[in-house]
C-alpha cells in the first residue's frame, strides 16, 4: 500500500500508486475524465458565447449567471450552450447586448427536449435497415383508338 493523497476533485483519499497524476496533484482516473471532460465543456461555452456576442472574454455578470446556474438550477455546463444554440441558432431570435445570458432558465428545458428528440430521430435512423429496391417492369396498355371513335359523316349533315 503506497502513500495516500486526496483527490481534489472528489476530496476522497486514494494510494498514489492508483492515482492519475496531473500537474503535480493525483486523481482517480474517473475524477480526471470527468474534470477534464467539464473543463472542455466550459471552453466551449465560454467559446460560444465569445463568438456570440462579438467580444474577447465574457463579462463578469455572464461568468456570475452560469455560476448561478450551476449552483441554484443544477444546470450542466454544456446543457446551457446547447441551450443558447438552440435559442439562437435554431429558433433565429436575436442577441441583445448587455442583457447577459438570462435566458438560459426559460429555455433550457425547452432546449433538452428538443435535443432529445434529435438524438433520438439519429438512432432510429442508424437502426434501420436500407430496404431492398425492386424493379418493377410496367407495360403501357395499348388502345386501339380508331374501334373507339365514331366516325361522322359530314356530308350527310
Amino acid at each position: 500500500m503506497g502513500r495516500q493523497v486526496k483527490c481534489p476533485y472528489c476530496e476522497r483519499k486514494l494510494d498514489k500508486d492508483e492515482s492519475y497524476e496531473y500537474k503535480k496533484r493525483y486523481y482517480h482516473v474517473e475524477c480526471f475524465e470527468e474534470w477534464n471532460q467539464e473543463k472542455t465543456h466550459r471552453e466551449e461555452l465560454l467559446s460560444y458565447v465569445c463568438n456570440l456576442y462579438k467580444m474577447d472574454a465574457p463579462t463578469g455578470m455572464m461568468l456570475k449567471q452560469i455560476k448561478d446556474f450551476q449552483t441554484d438550477y443544477k444546470y450542466k455546463l454544456k446543457g446551457m450552450e446547447l441551450a443558447l444554440r438552440y435559442f439562437h441558432d435554431t429558433l433565429g431570435n436575436s442577441v441583445v447586448e448587455g442583457a447577459g445570458i438570462g435566458i438560459i432558465p426559460f429555455v433550457y428545458e425547452d432546449a433538452k427536449k428538443h435535443y432529445i428528440q434529435l438524438s433520438k430521430v439519429e438512432e432510429s435512423v442508424e437502426n434501420t435497415t436500407p430496404k431492398k429496391t425492386r424493379v418493377v417492369e410496367v407495360q403501357s396498355p395499348t388502345f386501339n383508338y380508331t374501334s373507339k371513335i365514331h366516325k361522322i359523316d359530314i356530308t350527310s349533315l
